[in-house]
């Protein structure tokens, strides 16, 4: 009963090994005695008799020896006079109990004891160590169950982590323009609708920039889609680098691009599409070895008062905004005003606005272009 209590209580291997060692050194006298246990396609050998702690032998092939005749046959040897019958493990040795050592239904070790001296071993002791053994066989079963469940419980972890990790990346690429990295248009009306809540809720000023690459098409047609698309990639990372941090940047489609400016007022989001205009002016676009500089036309719905007012709607105001901007002679920024009627001239831009939803009415103000 102690000696199963103190195997029972094992952590590992190395902690069954003490106990058994202690045990068999006190039961079995001037006898030798080994716990043998399968590794894969061989046997580990641990010496349990003959020094203060156990030993870990050599590893020996998995069926030789009377070790691996009881693995593989899963029954007892005892064997009182070991001479004239060739099984003996060493030359010396003339009694032999071998005893089967399971987990689960499959025998996976023996307990092995040699002794110089014939019938060292009688029936009372084989009997007795019939008994050791099976209880040996009980903590070493448990021990293997907390090992595998401890693995498994590591192995499900780190399935769980990499499934979020992909969950992420799929998260990520849903609403990732996979040309230029930035938002797609899916998630800028997300994050539009999010923004006109906070601002209504709070009284903050919005803006909102719809930008178009000007003569884009140029682009395409003269150095192809390609070059086109690296185009677009630069651009993006350029808006990047020259807006805030707390600005959301997105591509709408095509050589569109929109731009959400929180707490922000008109003004300074006519200031912030003058800088953009100068910067994108100014920036030398790679295409392949020759360098393009492009413009870019802006336009603006700011709102600071949001009774009547929904993100598509404030999105339509900087799409009509553009649009006219790209009537006026393009590389220019035009700012919506919520309050008044739409101009004339920009019929057009509303069969544009038709297509989603009833637009309301309002001026726009052209802001001139940069000399």
């Amino acid at each position: 009963n102690e000696i199963t209590g103190t195997m029972s209580a094992a952590g590992d291997l190395s902690d069954l090994y003490q106990p058994l060692a202690s045990y068999c050194c006190e039961y079995a006298g001037d006898a030798r005695a080994w716990f043998c246990i399968v590794d894969r396609s061989a046997c580990k050998r641990v010496r349990l008799t003959g020094n203060a702690s156990p030993a870990l032998e050599r590893p020996v092939p998995l069926n030789s020896g009377i070790a691996g005749s009881v693995i593989s046959s899963g029954s007892p040897v005892w064997i009182p006079d070991a001479r004239g019958t060739g099984r003996a493990p060493a030359q010396l040795a003339r009694s032999i109990l071998a005893l089967p050592v399971s987990a689960g239904a499959r025998t996976v070790g023996c307990l092995e004891l040699t002794s110089r001296r014939r019938h060292r071993f009688d029936e009372l002791e084989y009997h007795f160590g019939l008994l050791l053994a099976a209880n040996l066989s009980s903590s070493l079963d448990s021990l293997l169950t907390r090992q595998e469940l401890a693995m498994a419980n590591v192995r499900l972890r780190d399935h769980d982590r990499h499934l979020t990790q992909l969950n992420v990346r799929l998260r990520e690429l849903a609403h990732t323009d996979e040309v230029t990295g930035l938002f797609n248009k899916r998630r800028l009306f997300e994050q539009l609708e999010m923004e006109t809540a906070r601002a209504k809720r709070y009284g903050q000023r919005l803006s909102c920039m719809m930008i178009d690459i000007d003569n884009f098409k140029q682009i395409n047609d003269v150095y192809g889609h390609q070059a086109g698309d690296d185009i677009l990639s630069q651009a993006g990372a350029l808006l990047k680098k020259s807006l805030r941090a707390t600005d959301f940047i997105a591509r709408y489609g095509g050589e569109e691009f929109t731009v959400i400016l929180p707490e922000t007022s008109g003004a300074g989001a006519r200031c912030a599409a003058e800088n953009l205009r100068s910067t994108f002016m100014l920036y030398p676009f790679r295409i392949e070895k020759a360098c393009v500089h492009l413009t870019i036309s802006i336009g603006i719905a700011s709102c600071t008062t949001f009774d009547h007012l929904d993100a598509r709607q404030t999105l339509m105001m900087a799409d009509r905004a553009l649009y006219t901007a790209k009537r006026n002679g393009k590389n220019q920024t035009v700012l919506a005003d919520e309050a008044d009627d739409l101009s004339d001239e920009s019929v057009i831009c509303q069969k544009r606005e038709a297509a989603l939803t009833p637009g309301r009415s309002a001026r726009l103000t052209a802001a001139k272009p940069a000399s």
